[in-house]
């Protein structure tokens, strides 16, 4: 007797925007297979859990969950994709149905496994499926949408190990680029987040440029916000620099990863820069941008990390003066230099440190939204609840106002009248 069509699926995401949009294009690929998405969270057929492996606790809670959708869902098909889908970060006492690392042709590996489940409702898309060229146009209810258009990185830090889970960089085409946000545009979506694993990479192997790429952008018709992920500090290059100033629909916003403000650090994590052409590099933004927020990541307890290190990274954290700041607790991953670094960092001291950091967070956060006060702001409007809708500005701060309308989607002239450490209060 013939088993009965898989009808439901379900999607499990863990991680990063590259991973939400990844996300997305497996439940397009899903559907493709004639699935449906299970209603909330409840049974379903195929579970597809796409995982993250950047941190140690990344891939304990990717554990976590295999193990927690084994447990929930006996009879379902479960499939591990994603940065930890490698055996090794993800070892379970159970064997999930497949594995499909992330690599260059991962969603057609994905898209195999599917066939050889044998009782799909269809043979799903024909033909070879291209994952940089496989449009997502459904973001759900949010109001951003996200236009991932490179992977994979090379650049080598002593403590990642991303560029073995991803892979070697290869970017979306730009015609690939602009036909998808174009198509996200039409569809209504008010902010494109152009993202990547190393975004600033893009280009790069081709001749092209992300600046090339934003140029075509921004000319597309009726396009909203666009904002830009992580970025190197070497890569805001002057071409990259004017087309942002020129281009009033790309936010003043630059996510620039420093992970430490001391020199000695950032030559063991081979950063490839020092804090004074981090610093230049903010400099070089501020002339061109006017008065842009700089958010970053920090990694604290970096081996090696001595309490003068750790000083000259909160002070040089404090002279930058971020609007937000994204603190790590370093942790070692598998077969990385790093990992196998002498003076390794005791847990408490660099709890304590971390601590102190978050302080200062809060209070350069405080700081920069003050600068705002009395002052327009334009919010995108992301949800309204009880009164109150909340949304991010140009700058990307959160920011809250009364009002009785349902404004999600909208973008809202406010007046900003309050400041905190979290964001800022409006009013119209």
């Amino acid at each position: 007797m013939n088993e009965p069509f898989l009808k439901t699926y379900l999607v499990n995401v863990l991680g990063c925007k590259v991973n939400q949009y990844d996300a997305r294009q497996i439940e397009k690929l899903l559907e493709g297979f004639g699935l449906r998405k299970a209603a909330g969270s409840g049974n379903a057929d195929v579970i597809i859990i796409h995982t993250c492996g950047v941190t140690a606790a990344a891939a304990q809670k990717s554990r976590q969950t295999i193990r927690r959708m084994q447990r929930d869902h006996p009879l379902a098909r479960i499939m591990v994709t994603g940065c930890a889908a490698d055996d090794e970060l993800t070892q379970v006492d159970q064997t999930p149905v497949a594995r499909v690392p992330a690599g260059a042709d991962w969603l057609q590996h994905l898209a195999e496994q599917l066939r050889r489940l044998g009782n799909m409702p269809t043979s799903g898309p024909a033909g070879s499926i291209e994952t940089d060229a496989f449009p997502v146009a459904n973001f759900g209810n949010h109001t951003r949408a996200l236009l991932k258009v490179q992977d994979g990185c090379d650049i080598g830090c002593s403590y990642c190990i991303v560029p073995r889970l991803r892979k070697t960089p290869r970017d979306k085409t730009i015609d690939a680029a602009g036909a998808e946000a174009s198509l996200l545009t039409e569809k209504g979506y008010r902010e494109i987040v152009v993202t990547g694993v190393s975004v600033g990479l893009y280009g790069r192997d081709t001749g092209s440029s992300l600046a090339e790429l934003l140029r075509h952008l921004v000319d597309i018709p009726n396009i909203g916000r666009i904002r830009l992920s992580s970025l190197h500090p070497g890569e805001l290059t002057d071409e990259l620099l004017e087309i942002w100033a020129a281009s009033p629909n790309i936010m003043p916003h630059l996510h620039l990863s420093l992970q430490s403000g001391s020199n000695t650090i950032l030559k063991a994590m081979r950063r490839g820069y020092t804090a004074e052409e981090y610093f230049a590099a903010v400099e070089r933004a501020r002339a061109a941008l006017g008065n842009p927020a700089f958010t970053t990541d920090i990694i604290v307890g970096f081996p090696g990390e001595t309490d003068a290190c750790f000083e000259e990274s909160l002070a040089f954290c404090k002279k930058v003066g971020f609007s937000q700041m994204h603190i790590f607790t370093y942790s070692p991953r598998p077969k990385t230099a790093a990992a196998a670094m002498a003076n390794q960092i005791n847990g408490a001291v660099a709890s304590a440190r971390s601590e102190r950091l978050r302080q200062l967070g809060e209070e350069m956060a405080q700081a920069y939204h003050r600068q705002f006060l009395g002052n327009r702001i334009d919010v995108l409007v992301e949800r309204n609840k009880n009164g109150i809708a909340a949304g991010y500005s140009e700058h990307y701060i959160s920011v809250e106002f009364e009002t009785a309308e349902s404004l999600k989607g909208q973008v809202v002239k406010l007046e900003a009248v309050e400041a905190t450490s979290t964001g800022i209060i409006g009013k119209r």
